[in-house]
């Protein structure tokens, strides 16, 4: 609750009132929530007011406590995915980095069968090896 004196409010409400603005509070409202394209706030236990004036309305909020969530259907969901390996490949990289048969298949699997990315790497190994 916003902290005002209680008779402060009933005089100002009754002077916006004459000048055709009505105020009322939500007074059991436990959560608000606003949808975004790619979240959605919440806030918990919120003082809700409807400003009403010329026939339309208006809603004031204020929270202390305010969460943010990405929207279900915006979260990233990982699929685990298999990589397939076929034995022409693991030799090819094998003999064009002159590594063991079974390096050449650990670089592919790391560079999720990507046979370029995968000579990168033992490359990479390699030198930082001999640099050592």
């Amino acid at each position: 609750m916003l902290p005002m004196n209680p008779r402060e409010l009933q005089k100002q409400l009754r002077q916006l009132k004459k000048l055709g603005i009505k105020i009322d509070q939500l007074v059991d409202a436990e959560e608000v929530h606003i949808v975004l394209s790619d979240r959605k706030l919440i806030l918990e236990k919120p003082d809700v007011f409807i400003v009403e004036f010329s026939g339309q309305k208006m809603f004031y909020l204020a929270a202390q406590n305010i969460r943010e969530e990405l929207r279900k259907d915006q979260q990233i969901t990982s699929i685990p995915t298999q990589v397939e390996i076929s034995n022409d490949d693991i030799q090819f990289v094998a003999e064009y980095t002159h590594v063991s048969v079974e390096k050449a298949r650990d670089a592919i699997l790391k560079a999720g069968g990507d046979i370029a990315k995968a000579i990168e790497l033992i490359e990479s190994e390699k030198k930082s090896s001999h640099t050592t």
